[in-house]
């Protein structure tokens, strides 16, 4: 069954794609050649990893990561 997600990254459009049944963020992202490198992944707001599973509807989005200081 075909599932479908989105994908947003800062500074670029919202990108919707379908993904097969079984489907892993880290696995998706290689398929459609996006590197996450450097990037915190979130899957519907939650921090999340390559492993995370994908689900239909989700919304991946690829953040920088925030640094503090003084």
């Amino acid at each position: 069954m075909r599932k479908f997600v989105k994908v947003a990254r800062l500074g670029d459009l919202v990108k919707e794609f379908f993904v097969e049944e079984g489907e892993t963020v880290g696995s998706f992202l290689d398929e459609v050649d996006i590197d996450p490198e450097g990037w915190d992944l979130r899957v519907n707001g939650v921090p999340s990893s390559r492993e995370t599973p994908l689900e239909d509807g989700d919304i991946i989005t690829l953040v920088p990561p925030i640094k503090g200081g003084i």
